[in-house]
């Protein structure tokens, strides 16, 4: 670069180039470039480098000269002392002086020195010492470490050498050495050859090696020496031979004293070592002998060894050949076994016989003996049944007399019994029946009805009665009303026939009649007391053919219906008969005249023989007419084996008793199923959909699984003064736990304080939040919903919910009264019906009711009685559904619902089992209920161990839902919509444990230990009862008054029931007198279902004494409250509005209370505490306010009437707080 661009003094900067490519770059810079400056620039840097060019080929051209002159000689002198110096240093070893001036050159060693003093270090060997911190002066050797033969200095040594010796061994094997002089030598020579003195230092290592390992060998051969020549006078010979030096040689080496034993004692020895010798061989001998007597033992003992094994191996052989006999025979019996089992459920019984003659089962021929001896009764009795019964016939009906059966020839028993055909036996008579009679005019009935016309007709010909066991939906209604007007039409029948079913069902078969046989005089005996009395005139006159009446009045009205002799008695759900001693088997049996029975029952009776038992001793009482039981029948071949426990019947013997039973069962039962009777039925699809417990419900269910308690905080009514409240009968409150939490009302105080209807009523339930997801979609594809319930209290809530989502709904439980029942069926099944879901409790719309225009059915909770839940889905699965039913039953996750569901599949999971032993045992022990709820534990810590995520999503829930591919097209849309609304909610859709009120989250156990109670102190015990604790009449009772309820006249049974207690604890002996409505017996007619307990709750307050009086006058002021015109303003408050005039009431209304309520709270008791007495009147209050509209009368009393309450319950809290 020039001055100029280096100083920058031009406008134009020009990088020097610094490689070829920069080169180029400026090249073609110049070439495009139009600017002059730049373009001299550009030129001025080219000159300045074809300069460099030129001087850089001037150089190179005088190094090759300067090669070319080159003529220098390799000193090979030096190059074999660097070589030397080379191989010394590789070994770590200093060089020698004279190597090292040589390596330098002949250079001045005092400039050397110089040079080194003026680096600082320096030459001196003591001062460099003192330099690096050594001491300067040599150690003296110490004298016990370097003093010849010290054990110390030797072990120095030999650890030198042996250090040597290991370096030596592992120098490599391909060390050398090279000499520099003679390089000249060494070019003339070929590869292959050897260099001269190569390996000279490789030598020299290999004999220093030797030379140290010889060390022990050299020291040896030296000690040798000096040894040698210390003895070696002593050792020769001939040198000196005086007595002096001899002396001193034998102490040298001193030699042992020769002996000489005298005569005598050699004699001596050789005597000794002769009898030594005879010994010896005495011994030997002995020793010989013993041997071979040792050795004829041994052959002995391993012959009778061998003799044992012998024995033995046979024994062995012998036992397995048995044992593989026993097998064998065990095969083959296990063989002929089930090819008897299959014979036998195949009803090939003369396969059946043949192969039981191959067997010695003793229980079997027991069996078939016991048996035969019972059909052959069986057999007789039927004879004996149609014989009397005709007699009857003839005597009550002479124009229509039967001529009487003639008698079997006599042959041998097993002969006759094998060709008997009972069903032939007892259905002599036939009559076909090809179309229906004309009285019957409703519609025309269907080809299997018209078969169950001819069998019930075919009993009236053979005088026999029989079941109907149809099941439910195949309208047994419709088939006993076709037998009625048969009989009339074609058999000229003009007796009269009583029809007996249950109240619920009553208005059923009213319409039935009134639709399907309208010109036969039917009286329908139901109703109050005055309303029966006006109807028994027309009873008395006999104008009637048909007499429809309930159970209560069969048994209420007695002395009146059991006057006439009925041609024909049907008792609709006749299962209720099942028990033979309840007072219904009795009247019917001991007080009601019949000439036939008919039975209508949809439940199995399979299940349970000895129901089935009492059913047919009731229907066919001549035939099944013996005292002894069915254990005396087929348990007396087994009673004495000598085992305490009675034997159980084995599932062959079990299907012989059943088999050759129903061959004589077939004629007087008949059960068809809609699967095989109407094949145009739609399917009945159940799916069980799982269920997750919320936060909520979590909690509560750990404290009341683990502690039998829930804390619900301090101060909470209804709780403990530590805030906790003690529940028994955990299973119910488990089963509340997952219904929803709001039916403990503590709980729900605490999440929701102002009990208004939100979104924590869905988000609190598990089953609740399912709902949500499922109903939208069933309302908006036009699916009608029925949904079962087990508690009123869940009915409550979901009626809240239903209002809160504002869909139409209907709701039908115990205290619903027949004749309402009858208008809401009308109402919901209507085509334009507004009403989307129909609320019911399983008991109690369980039967008798037509709803086949709802196609989905929910099973909100499972009953423990399966045939229920079955009852319940043929509400809606039955004759005239026209589309498929989809049946979803809610079942909460790893909870105690599951196991009730495994314990109803049990129960209908029969499998041909029908009997054990005998008998269906339906009991529980306090053992088996201890095991149940430590199954529940264990189940809960498996469910904390394996948390699993199995929540079910919104596609696999609409695979459930969806019926065809437009419904999952519309339920994903409804999903959508549903997932954007769900973005507007604080968290997830089930409430999490996060959002729990603290009170929730408290530990439990330490209330507990607080909540234990004072020593002497008693505490009040109050019962809580799980069932209304009524009998069937009472309960039906219950449900005919016009204004009573279920739950009145249970509360009036439970204080019926205290009084009796309290007068028989005082000693009373009179009698009460025994009605229907207040009889106790030891044993309820109807057994105790799973479900139903009793249970002792206790509670640490007692009831205050003195506010009842102070309460009692209260209301006595409201009841004599009037307005300025003298008009009394208590008049409506003092009964609760009757349902059948205002049904809407009670579905607005929460819960009804009146005056009258409280007066009989107070008297009885059941108003425990003052509080509770405030707020039910305050209840009251609120009811009249909510259902009648501001400005109306009832609502001015209402306000009136708080107001005097107010004034008077202050001056009640004065008086109260002053005691």
């Amino acid at each position: 670069m020039s001055d100029e661009v280096q100083n920058g003094k031009t406008a134009v900067e020009i990088a020097y180039p610094s490689t070829v490519h920069d080169v180029h770059r400026l090249l073609s810079r110049l070439a495009v470039s139009n600017k002059d400056i730049e373009k001299k620039k550009i030129l001025k840097i080219l000159q300045q480098l074809a300069k460099e060019r030129q001087k850089y080929e001037e150089k190179s051209i005088d190094l090759e000269k300067s090669w070319a002159q080159n003529k220098e000689v390799v000193d090979l002198d030096l190059l074999k002392v660097q070589v030397m110096a080379f191989n010394l240093l590789s070994k770590d070893l200093d060089l020698p002086l004279e190597v090292q001036t040589k390596l330098v050159g002949e250079t001045d060693v005092e400039s050397l020195k110089g040079q080194a003093n003026d680096n600082g270090i320096p030459v001196d060997f003591n001062e460099k010492a003192k330099l690096f911190g050594l001491d300067p002066h040599k150690t003296v050797p110490d004298p016990e470490i370097h003093s010849a033969g010290s054990t110390l200095g030797e072990s120095l040594v030999k650890q030198k050498v042996e250090s040597r010796i290991h370096e030596l061994e592992n120098l490599p094997a391909n060390i050398g050495l090279y000499d520099a002089s003679s390089i000249e030598n060494d070019l003339e020579k070929s590869a292959s050859d050897i260099l001269d003195n190569v390996d000279e230092i490789k030598i020299r290592a290999l004999n220093e090696l030797k030379a140290l390992k010889l060390l022990p060998e050299q020291k040896q051969l030296r000690r040798k020496l000096i040894q040698d020549c210390l003895t070696s006078v002593v050792h020769q010979k001939n040198k000196y031979g005086s007595d002096s030096f001899r002396a001193f040689k034998r102490s040298f080496s001193i030699r042992d004293k020769q002996k000489i034993e005298q005569t005598s004692r050699l004699a001596e020895k050789l005597q000794e070592q002769q009898r030594r010798e005879k010994e010896e061989l005495e011994h030997d001998y002995q020793t010989h002998k013993v041997n071979k007597l040792a050795a004829i033992f041994d052959e002995v003992r391993d012959e009778l060894e061998e003799k044992r094994n012998a024995r033995h191996f046979l024994a062995k052989a012998l036992q397995h050949f048995h044992s593989q006999v026993e097998k064998d025979e065990s095969k083959k019996l296990e063989r002929i076994a089930k090819q008897r089992l299959a014979a036998l459920r195949s009803n090939d019984e003369e396969a059946y016989m043949q192969l039981l003659t191959k067997t010695k089962d003793t229980r079997l021929h027991h069996l078939i003996q016991q048996t035969n001896n019972f059909l052959d009764s069986l057999a007789n009795a039927v004879k004996v049944q149609q014989d009397e019964a005709r007699a009857r016939s003839l005597q009550d009906r002479a124009e229509e007399g039967l001529e009487p059966l003639q008698e079997d020839t006599e042959e041998d028993a097993d002969a006759r019994r094998e060709k008997i055909d009972y069903y032939e036996v007892a259905h002599r008579v036939k009559e076909k029946i090809e179309k229906q009679p004309s009285l019957l005019v409703g519609g025309t009935l269907k080809e299997y009805q018209l078969k169950g016309l001819e069998w019930m007709v075919s009993l009236y010909n053979n005088n026999l009665n029989g079941i109907l066991a149809d099941e439910m939906g195949l309208g047994k209604t419709i088939q006993s009303i076709s037998l009625i007007t048969y009989l009339i039409e074609s058999k000229k029948e003009r007796g009269k026939f009583l029809v007996i079913v249950p109240l619920s069902t009553i208005t059923n078969w009213t319409l039935e009649f009134e639709r399907w046989a309208p010109s036969v005089k039917t009286i329908v005996y139901k109703g109050t007391q005055h309303q029966r009395k006006q109807l028994q005139y027309e009873v008395r006159s006999g104008n009637f053919s048909v007499l429809l009446t309930t159970y209560e009045y069969v048994i209420r009205d007695r002395p009146l219906l059991c006057k006439f002799k009925w041609a024909h008695m049907i008792i609709d759900e006749g299962h209720r008969m099942k028990n033979a001693s309840s007072k219904l088997s009795l009247t019917l049996t001991q007080y009601y005249h019949t000439r036939n029975r008919l039975i209508l029952t949809g439940t199995p009776l399979q299940n349970n023989l000895p129901e089935l038992w009492a059913l047919l001793n009731f229907v066919l009482p001549k035939v099944f007419n013996s005292v002894k039981s069915f254990d005396e029948w087929f348990n007396t071949p087994f009673a004495n084996t000598g085992h305490q426990d009675k034997l159980e019947l084995s599932e062959e013997e079990s299907l012989l008793i059943i088999r050759r039973l129903h061959k004589v069962l077939r004629p007087f039962l008949l059960r068809r199923l809609k699967k095989d009777v109407e094949k145009d039925l739609p399917d009945k699809v159940e799916r069980v959909v799982k269920c997750k417990l919320s936060g909520l419900q979590s909690c509560l269910y750990k404290q009341m699984l683990n502690h039998n308690a829930l804390f619900v905080g301090v101060g909470t009514q209804g709780a403990t003064k530590t805030g906790l409240r003690g529940l028994n009968n955990k299973i119910m409150q488990l089963r509340k736990v997952c219904n929803h939490p709001y039916v403990f009302e503590e709980v729900e105080d605490i999440v929701n304080p102002s009990r208004l209807t939100t979104d924590l009523i869905w988000r609190s339930s598990g089953k609740f939040e399912l709902l949500d997801r499922v109903l939208p979609k069933f309302k908006a594809s036009g699916h009608k919903v029925l949904i079962f319930f087990q508690m009123t209290q869940v009915m409550d809530i979901m009626e809240d919910y239903l209002r809160f989502r504002d869909m139409k709904y209907m709701r039908l439980d115990g205290s619903t009264k027949a004749d309402d029942r009858q208008d809401m069926l009308k109402d919901f099944n209507a085509p334009d019906s507004e009403y989307f879901c129909f609320l019911l409790s399983t008991r109690a719309g369980g039967l008798g009711l037509n709803l086949q225009t709802a196609d989905t059915v929910i099973i909100f909770d499972t009953d423990w009685n399966p045939h229920q839940d079955l009852q319940a889905q043929d509400r809606a699965h039955r004759i005239g559904q026209k589309n498929e039913v989809r049946i979803l039953r809610l079942i909460t996750e790893d909870s105690v619902e599951e196991v009730i569901l495994e314990r109803a599949h049990q129960k209908l999971d029969i499998d041909g089992k029908v009997i054990q032993a005998g008998k269906f045992d339906n009991k529980s022990s306090a053992e088996e209920q201890e095991a149940f709820l430590k199954r529940l534990l264990e189940a809960e810590k498996m469910k904390a161990e394996e948390a699993e995520n199995d929540d079910l999503d919104d596609e696999e829930l609409n695979e459930i839902l969806a019926r065809n591919e437009d419904e999952k097209k519309l339920f994903a849309e409804i999903d959508q919509a549903r997932i954007r609304d769900d973005q507007k909610l604080d968290g997830p859709r089930l409430m999490s444990y996060e959002e729990l009120p603290p009170v929730f989250k408290e530990d439990i156990t330490l209330h507990l230990e607080k909540d234990k109670p004072d020593a002497g102190i008693k505490r009040e015990r109050k019962q809580v009862v799980y069932d209304d604790g009524l009998t069937e009449e009472q309960w039906l009772d219950a449900m005919d008054a016009e204004n009573d309820t279920v739950e009145a006249a249970a509360l009036r049974k439970r204080e019926t029931m205290r009084q009796r207690r309290a007068k028989r604890s005082a000693g009373a002996d009179e009698e009460e007198e025994e009605t229907p409505r207040k009889r106790r017996s030891t044993k309820s007619a109807t057994p105790m279902s799973e479900e139903s307990f009793v249970e002792e709750e206790e509670d640490d307050d007692a009831g205050e004494e003195p506010f009842v009086e102070l309460c009692e006058g209260l209301l006595q002021k409201l009841v004599n409250a009037t307005d300025e015109n003298g008009r009394s303003r208590s008049e409506l408050f003092m009964t609760v509005p009757s349902k059948k005039l205002y049904p809407d009431y009670y579905q607005i209304v929460k819960k009804a209370v009146a005056i009258k309520d409280l007066q009989k709270g107070l008297k009885k008791g059941s108003i425990v505490d003052y509080q509770q007495f405030k707020e039910e009147l305050q209840q009251m209050f609120d009811n009249a306010k909510l259902y009648n509209e501001d400005g109306s009368l009832v609502y001015n009393d209402a306000i009136e009437l708080e107001k005097i309450a107010k004034d008077e319950l202050g001056r009640i809290d004065a008086e109260l707080g002053e005691e």
